[in-house]
């Protein structure tokens, strides 16, 4: 035994260890290795399960590999293995090499590590041995590296990351909701815009990977490269794509080739964006008063029938009208953003660009704020009201709503603004309608904000940055030229407008669509139809409505379910990839000796102290003046922003959410900072350029 221990430790020192250690740049610290003794399994068959296979990126398909004897030649490679795969979704044996494994002995080790995958919640490499026919699991560890040769298309999670529907794991009724507008509005857009034909589009747009929503980043790629000036890189910059070309990457520039299909969309652009322009109020106020209608009507008695006549109209009518006007603002924002950015940028930097952009009045997304800085201040003004809310816990304060102190205009706070939520885009979220304490919770903390935190003030010198932006660029252009530049600034700044007041109308959808999808489900629970509530969740709406419609019995809704939670459980730990896809570079572009840096996002600097945060329920220990580290932000964290110094996150693009907040308050921002939660310690203190995205370690 002594021996054995030994051979051990001196295997730490191996060829093949201080080799890894030297091509992956690590030290050895010296430390000790502990060793377990324990009984042995005389394997008579011996190998490895990969939950997920990690060459084709099928994630739901697990790779089996076996051999006869000890495992020992299989992990070292000295022995060919027999190899099976297993479709766990569709219950199938999938490929099978050799003569090892029986079908059952297939299923029942593919299972067993389906269950071990489910208890980690991440993809695993699993080691398992077998004697006497018994299965015996070794060592369970998460997959490191899987490649995507399987997946077709480059495929990215941008845009969805950032308070979006891929920030966790999503859950397969929130990720139909938006397949069925992302392949609808998408695909019809592009075709009505004479970018793409019908058959460039014989693909999915919209897919679950991992537990988490990616879009055909090829499909937009293709479409956007039909746009004269169109640089990929500086397509993949804005939306925080991982950049794996050296140089522009693919351009497109107006030539005797292009000039026709030029023409041609750029007319029916020209269709689209006049149509929006003219419309745009109308259709707002149309779906606010189908809203209303739906929100005064959430609480009514309706039988079993009624609330599921109800639901259909909600998804299939009037969600699809709501977020298809959405998502169209987006798509046209996306190719006339960067036309206007190229034209301003002119006439000025890239610092007086991001002054354009911001300060941008009556933006809907912080308007919530904007009431609730003026509570707040009303209750520090008053002394005894102050020392009241300061001392009160939210749950006592929110008992006595109707007595405490300005507890009128928090009720009123919440009628107005109670359709937000912590997490916006996942309605399996408590909107603020059911979840008071924490509105009540914001209100302290914003009580204890100082008044060089007023919004207003923000809002200010941001309206005057732009006026001296403006007047340079008056002082140094003709009379003519500054006119179609203040055009193109103007035209920009209602696009991003409408686009916020298009966002704030699809979550007040989604709050009045988590209220009925509620009530349908308290009915399918008492017909009987789910054993729980929440099982509404692991349905797809299509799968809901084939149900309602009689084409799908009970029982195959609840395997539907079944399978669902299965898929959703294996992957809530797994920390995935942003870009995936066969066509995807293995390697980023090489990283320069300038250290930490990310994408500039406004034109401010800030010098503060580094506050790592990985989640919404570390917000808490946020500080005044902090600057937030972060992989993406949510919706739900904009009431934080007022605080801060400044934002630095992983993911995300100009026009991200960060980005857009961050703006709006005045405060410098830099995305697509990689590692940065990892690099920067939680109090370092740090600055941060929101024009050049640099990060400075210590500080300024």
């Amino acid at each position: 035994i002594s021996d054995a221990v030994i051979k051990c430790w001196l295997s730490g020192f191996s060829e093949t260890v201080l080799s890894y250690l030297a091509v992956n740049g690590l030290k050895y610290d010296g430390s000790g290795m502990a060793v377990i003794i324990e009984e042995m399994v005389n394997s008579e068959i011996s190998g490895v399960a990969f939950t997920v296979n990690p060459m084709t990126g099928n994630d739901k398909e697990i790779v089996i590999e076996v051999t006869e004897g000890q495992g020992e030649n299989l992990v070292s490679g000295k022995v060919a293995a027999e190899s099976y795969s297993y479709d766990w979704w569709n219950k199938k044996i999938t490929s099978s090499s050799g003569k090892l494994l029986s079908e059952d002995k297939i299923r029942e080790i593919a299972c067993t590590a389906l269950k071990i995958q489910q208890f980690f919640g991440y993809p695993c490499d699993i080691e398992f041995a077998m004697e006497k026919d018994e299965l015996y699991v070794l060592q369970a560890r998460a997959i490191t590296k899987i490649i995507y040769s399987g997946i077709k298309d480059q495929w990215t999670t941008a845009d969805f990351k950032d308070g979006g529907v891929s920030a966790t794991v999503c859950t397969p009724y929130m990720w139909s909701l938006y397949e069925y507008i992302w392949e609808s509005e998408f695909r019809k857009f592009l075709i009505e815009s004479k970018i793409l034909k019908p058959k460039e589009l014989d693909k999915k747009l919209g897919e679950m990977y991992f537990g988490r929503p990616y879009w055909n980043l090829s499909a937009a790629k293709a479409a956007m490269a039909k746009v004269p000036g169109y640089k990929e890189r500086d397509f993949d910059s804005e939306l925080g794509v991982k950049i794996t070309y050296e140089g522009d990457g693919q351009t497109t520039s107006i030539n005797p080739k292009t000039i026709f299909g030029i023409l041609v969309m750029a007319i029916q652009q020209k269709k689209i964006v006049k149509e929006r322009r003219k419309n745009a109020q109308r259709l707002k106020d149309d779906l606010m008063s189908k809203y209303n209608a739906y929100f005064a009507e959430k609480d009514d008695e309706y039988t079993s029938d009624e609330i599921r006549t109800k639901w259909k109209k909600l998804i299939f009518d009037d969600y699809l009208y709501s977020e298809s006007t959405y998502f169209r603002q987006i798509f046209i924002n996306t190719i006339h953003q960067s036309l206007y950015k190229d034209k301003i940028l002119k006439h000025t930097t890239q610092g007086g660009y991001f002054t354009l952009i911001g300060g941008l009045d009556n933006i809907s997304h912080l308007l919530p704020f904007y009431e609730m800085w003026n509570i707040s201040r009303a209750i520090r003004n008053d002394e005894k009201a102050y020392e009241f809310w300061k001392n009160k816990s939210a749950a006592e304060i929110v008992e006595n709503l109707e007595e405490v102190p300005y507890g009128e205009m928090v009720k009123n706070y919440v009628l107005k603004f109670g359709y937000h939520s912590k997490k916006e885009l996942d309605v399996t979220y408590p909107s603020f309608y059911e979840d008071i304490p924490e509105v009540v919770n914001d209100l302290k903390n914003t009580c204890e904000l100082g008044d060089e935190c007023s919004p207003e003030a923000d809002s200010k010198r941001l309206a005057e940055d732009f006026k001296k932006e403006m007047e340079k660029i008056r002082e140094k252009t003709s009379a003519s030229a500054y006119k179609k530049v203040e055009k193109n600034v103007n035209d920009m700044r209602k696009m991003l407008w409408w686009r916020e007041e298009f966002r704030d109308v699809s979550t007040r959808f989604y709050c009045i669509i988590r209220a009925y999808t509620m009530r349908l489900a308290e009915a399918l629970y008492s017909d009987g139809v789910i054993s729980d509530r929440n099982d509404i969740w692991f349905t797809k709406i299509e799968d809901v409505r084939s149900f309602l419609d009689g084409k799908t019995d009970t029982d195959e809704l609840k395997r539907i379910i079944e399978r669902n939670k299965v898929y959703y459980a294996s992957f809530r730990h797994f920390k995935n990839e942003n870009e995936i896809g066969s066509s995807f570079g293995a390697e980023t572009e090489k990283s320069t000796e300038k250290g930490l840096s990310g994408i500039g996002c406004s034109c401010f600097k800030a010098t503060g102290i580094a506050r790592v945060i990985h989640s919404l329920d570390e917000t808490d220990r946020l500080r005044e003046g902090d600057i937030l580290i972060t992989k993406f932000t949510d919706t739900g964290w904009t009431g934080k922003f007022a605080m801060l110094s400044g934002i630095v996150t992983e993911f995300g693009g100009i026009l991200c959410h960060a980005a857009i907040v961050s703006r709006e308050y005045g405060i410098p921002c830099v995305v697509c900072a990689e590692n940065a939660t990892k690099l920067i310690k939680d109090g370092d203190r740090i600055t941060i350029n929101g024009e050049t995205g640099e990060i400075i370690p210590g500080g300024e």
